[in-house]
């Protein structure tokens, strides 16, 4: 009876064994810190944002200017001493004026709406380049750690921390990122006198 449920509880701690995988858990928002490609696409990203909203920062005074002169126009048709000629005159101004008004607005956003759409597209193609990366490099830990499962750490409630691979992850993402990228040109030598130029006396 004993050897019977010896077997019953080896063949249950074996089937418990083989039912539990070996994991590794990767943080993804510590990769996106430290991964040298997502830090200097990020960088990329960033540059494109203040080149667009310098770009929106230009067109926004040129609306301010065109809204003044407008006012001024106004203004100007308010005039009680103005002829019934003079009044059609500016009014004729004022609406032409309004017109490149409005066009101008729209055209801004409309720029906006491009650039805010064109940042954004690459802010997805950034996250599926960095998130690739890490399942590519991932499985190369996981073959060197002989784990069955790599998950993210934003898809668990909890971890222990000896199951993070994120370190591991990240170095084997940096190692091959620094060697994909081309090599240095080497520094130019100093430039060497003739042997026959020497400085003259003082």
């Amino acid at each position: 009876m004993k050897s019977l449920a010896f077997l019953l509880f080896v063949a249950s701690s074996a089937f418990v064994s083989a039912a539990a995988p070996n994991v590794g858990v990767v943080d993804e928002a510590e990769v996106f810190k430290k991964y040298a490609k997502a830090v200097d696409l990020q960088a990329e990203i960033k540059k494109s944002q203040e080149a667009a909203q310098a770009a929106v920062g230009e067109r926004e005074k040129a609306l301010v200017q065109l809204r003044d002169e407008l006012q001024g126009i106004q203004k100007r048709g308010q005039d009680p001493m103005l002829s019934e000629n003079g009044k059609k005159t500016v009014a004729a101004e004022f609406e032409a004026k309004n017109n490149t008004f409005q066009q101008r607005r729209a055209e801004l956003q409309g720029f906006i709406n491009d650039a805010q759409g064109a940042i954004q597209q690459r802010a997805g193609e950034l996250n599926k380049q960095i998130f690739a990366d890490i399942r590519t490099q991932s499985e190369k830990v996981s073959k060197a750690k002989s784990l069955q499962l790599i998950v993210g750490k934003g898809a668990v409630f909890f971890v222990d921390a000896s199951l993070d691979v994120t370190e591991d992850v990240i170095k084997e993402l940096n190692d091959a990122y620094k060697a994909s990228q081309p090599a240095a040109a080497p520094a130019a030598a100093p430039a060497v006198a003739p042997a026959g130029d020497k400085p003259a006396a003082k």
